[in-house]
């Protein structure tokens, strides 16, 4: 039989990702300098009243710089949104790993989003400013919303005779305790509160929304191994 050869060569390590250059490193600072400005000042006089020109200026950078990263300002805000949307999203999920309950799920993401008002107001008072219902945070938060309220009507937790009008009301509740929380006006069990009002109104009777909602918080569990 005759020999193949095979023209095999010694196998190869796959190449380290090479670090990343002083252009990117100055890249990306400017980048989140200008997302830090950005939320800061949303936070605090709100978007339509923030200009690029004073983002550009609280992030230290000439405005040509604002506008080598983002188009407008509409899209650093969309930025600014997925990102740490996204990113409370992931350690709101580490705290519900392991509950099975539909209802204490959603009470746990309830009393999450309540709780950083205290623990990061800047953020809290730019997702209020914003009135919420704005496109971003209905892609990265709404989803998932709605798939616990789904999960909680088929489980027979929730009875609810309109979800997407449900998922609304409930919405439109937490963005108005996280504000009374910025004002100052709610006591430290606003978040149980909040979320004994929200599972009462999917159905739960007042015993057991209580119950539920007034559980002590889960610790987080391993963030990176448990990432959606």
């Amino acid at each position: 039989m005759a020999q193949v050869h095979t023209g095999a060569v010694p196998s190869e390590k796959p190449a380290a990702k090479a670090a990343p250059g002083r252009n990117e490193r100055r890249k990306a600072r400017t980048r989140g300098a200008l997302l830090a400005a950005g939320q800061r000042l949303f936070g605090e006089q709100g978007y339509e009243a923030t200009t690029v020109a004073e983002i550009a200026d609280a992030a230290d950078v000439a405005i040509g710089s604002f506008y080598n990263h983002f188009e407008t300002k509409d899209e650093l805000l969309a930025a600014l949104l997925h990102e740490t949307l996204a990113e409370h999203l992931r350690s709101m999920e580490a705290r519900r790993t392991g509950i099975e309950d539909p209802a204490e799920a959603i009470s746990v993401a309830h009393r999450y989003f309540v709780r950083l008002a205290w623990e990061e107001p800047q953020w809290a008072w730019l997702l209020v400013r914003l009135d919420v219902p704005y496109r971003v945070t209905d892609d990265v938060l709404g989803r998932p919303a709605m798939r616990d309220l789904r999960a909680g009507i088929a489980a027979g937790r929730f009875q609810v005779a309109d979800p997407r009008l449900a998922l609304r009301a409930s919405g439109g509740a937490l963005i108005s305790v996280m504000h009374a929380v910025l004002l100052g006006e709610l006591g430290e069990r606003a978040d149980s509160e909040h979320a004994e009002g929200v599972l009462r109104s999917f159905g739960l009777d007042r015993a057991e929304a209580a119950q539920i909602a007034h559980k002590p918080m889960p610790e987080p569990a391993d963030s990176e191994e448990h990432a959606p």
